[in-house]
């Protein structure tokens, strides 16, 4: 299954590993040869911030009937460096819904006013684990990250985990992500906002867009490393470039986070993975493609997460 919840007791249990350290490192790694050759081409950007609106902390949504198959107020940005003075005192909120977005080309941004509420990060907190072994890890290790993001594989996520603890709490202080936070023992109890990881994706466009991260998004394979579908949220919006998924054991929570030629989007739900898609479409459907671009909503226009 993709990466657990975390936080939640009635969430199904993720099976991680002792923490061995550097040393007895699995065969799979020398056997990992898949590598990323696109290059990303995106727009410059500007960093993030922003104000925005309500969400009733219940989606209403059910649990999906997805099962996996047998084959494999908008704002202007400003600085992601933030004190904690920005966000007051670290808020989780396991089950309200949530929506970012900015637009790369002039920096607006605008999303839920619960979008920087910490909430179960599931599988886009690989996104994280893989940016810290791409800078520090072993050759090999390297390898595995990338494949990590293309293929979803929580087992790779497991053994990555192991040997690099700090991959997440290094991630989240070098790029100011400040509703990030890791599990002592497992990654898939780790949680993030959809704030952040809208943040992180920017960030990593502006700075190193040909990161072997953004590539992977856009080689995602259709199905994951447990056979669950990888083809909603985020991913259904006009334009979108590169895509990566999460969701609960149980699928009860869905999430993800998008890349397009002028846009980051991400979105977060309590309810099944049709449920996130309907959720960014009545919510991001005007901001991208045909009807995007031309006047950004008026002040006071406000996202809602329940629809």
């Amino acid at each position: 299954m993709d990466g657990a919840a975390g936080i939640m007791s009635d969430m199904a249990k993720h099976s991680v590993g002792h923490r061995d350290g550097p040393d007895g490192r699995s065969d799979r790694w020398r056997r990992m040869v898949r590598v990323t050759p696109v290059i990303v081409a995106v727009s410059c950007l500007l960093s993030l911030p922003f104000l925005p609106v309500v969400d009733d902390g219940d989606s209403g949504a059910g649990v999906t009937d997805r099962v996996p198959t047998a084959s494999p107020v908008g704002t202007r940005a400003s600085s992601v460096s933030l004190s904690s003075e920005d966000l007051g005192e670290f808020t989780a909120n396991a089950t309200g819904s949530q929506v970012s977005f900015t637009r790369l080309s002039d920096g607006w941004h605008t999303g839920t006013a619960t979008e920087r509420y910490a909430r179960p990060a599931l599988s886009l907190i690989k996104l994280y684990i893989a940016d810290y072994v791409l800078r520090y890890g072993l050759p090999e290790d390297k390898l595995a990250a990338v494949e990590m993001i293309r293929s979803s594989d929580d087992d790779l996520a497991d053994e990555l985990w192991d040997r690099y603890p700090r991959a997440i709490d290094v991630t989240a202080k070098n790029y100011g992500l400040l509703s990030t936070r890791s599990d002592e023992e497992r990654w898939g109890y780790s949680v993030t906002s959809t704030y952040d990881v809208v943040s992180f994706i920017q960030q990593k466009l502006a700075t190193d867009p040909r990161s072997p991260i953004l590539t992977a998004m856009t080689q995602s394979d259709e199905f994951a490393a447990d056979g669950y579908p990888q083809d909603f949220g985020t991913a259904v919006l006009p334009g979108a470039v590169g895509t990566k998924w999460g969701w609960s054991n149980d699928y009860s929570l869905h999430s993800s986070v998008t890349f397009g030629t002028d846009f980051v989007a991400a979105a977060a739900v309590t309810g099944s993975a049709d449920d996130l898609t309907a959720l960014v479409e009545t919510q991001l459907g005007g901001l991208v493609g045909d009807r995007a671009g031309s006047v950004p909503p008026p002040p006071g226009r406000r996202l809602e997460a329940g629809g």
